[in-house]
């Protein structure tokens, strides 16, 4: 990985029709990259569809059993709030 003379910024791969550049990603100062300089990167595929993992939809069966259970939690103040005005109007 290289960084910026410049800034210090990381200097990331671009093609620029048939040259390859490093371009810092910060203040965009730009230099011809060289193969070995290119080695030192690696490819990372983006993906366009999404799969819930086990992870993210134990989250969300966690954030809906929070909404349930503050939801009985104000449910029994309530009861305790209304008890005890009961109590001191009587």
């Amino acid at each position: 990985m290289k960084f910026c003379p410049k800034c210090g910024g990381v200097m990331l791969p671009r093609k620029d029709g048939e040259k390859r550049l490093l371009v810092c990603g910060s203040c965009g100062y730009t230099i011809e990259a060289k193969p070995e300089d290119l080695s030192r990167y690696k490819g990372v595929e983006k993906v366009k569809d999404h799969v819930l993992t086990t992870k993210t939809v134990n989250v969300v069966k966690k954030r809906q059993r929070e909404k349930e259970e503050i939801e009985q939690a104000r449910e029994e103040y309530y009861e305790l709030v209304l008890e005890q005005l009961g109590e001191y109007g009587e």
